[in-house]
Formats: structure tokens, sequence, C-alpha cells
């Protein structure tokens, strides 16, 4: 049997939690465009017809929903941020939120080649993300 342990569990991450953290970074292009979308939601039109639940106002309910899809968007933001400065942010956004491979990210955002410091950065990124979460 082999004695590998990840790299992120050195950091008290388990695997399940690193699991939830990915797929809850996986979601931001998601809430990006949801929380765009409800900027435009306006005010109900009243009829004389009976209706059932739901009736209240559409526009609170849509700026409560878009201010908790930024909460998110902001806790990934500032997570890829808090890496090494900032330098990594995009790659980091883009690796981790938009699912590119490191070989598919644009190089010049990249602020080196090296392979190895950008795991570094990125595993940085989830023990961020998970301190911040909890």
């Amino acid at each position: 049997m082999r004695n590998y342990v990840p790299h992120y569990q050195k950091y008290g991450l388990s695997t399940a939690r690193y699991n939830e953290l990915r797929a809850f970074c996986l979601q931001y292009p998601l809430w990006r465009a949801e929380a765009e979308s409800l900027l435009g939601v306006g005010a109900q039109r009243y009829s004389s017809m009976p209706h059932g639940s739901g009736v209240g106002d559409p526009v609170a309910r849509a700026a409560e929903r878009r201010e908790r899809l930024n909460d998110k968007i902001h806790l990934v933001e500032e997570a890829a941020r808090a890496v090494d400065g900032g330098k990594w942010f995009a790659a980091l956004i883009q690796n981790c939120c938009m699912g590119r491979g490191l070989a598919a990210i644009d190089q010049t955002i990249l602020p080196t080649s090296n392979r190895n410091a950008y795991f570094v950065a990125r595993r940085s990124f989830y023990v961020y993300l998970d301190e911040k979460k909890i």
C-alpha cells in the first residue's frame, strides 16, 4: 500500500473538504451571471386576478439574493487576492473557478513559469478559503 499523503491533508484539509471547496469554487461563473441578471428585476405588475403565494416585494427578494451571491463572489475573490499578494489572482480564478488546467491558462497572466510555485499558490488558496468559509 502506498504511504502518500496529499499536500492539502498536511494543511488540515480532508479529501471531502477539498472536494467541497472545489465544487464551491466551480459555481463562481454561475453566481456572477445570476448576480448580473438580477440587476434588471423590476416591480411586479398587479392585476385584478387572484393569485397565490409569492406576493410581496420581488425587487427586495432579488436584492437579497444578489447580496448573498455577491458575498460568495467576494469570498472567493478575497481568497484569490490573499495568496502571495494577489499575483496569482487571475490564474487562480481561471483554474479553480472556471476549471481550466494550468496548460490552458494564458501564460502572460502567470507571474512565473514555475509549476511548483503555482501549485503552492493553489494549495494556499484552498487553505485560505477553508479558513474563511468556516
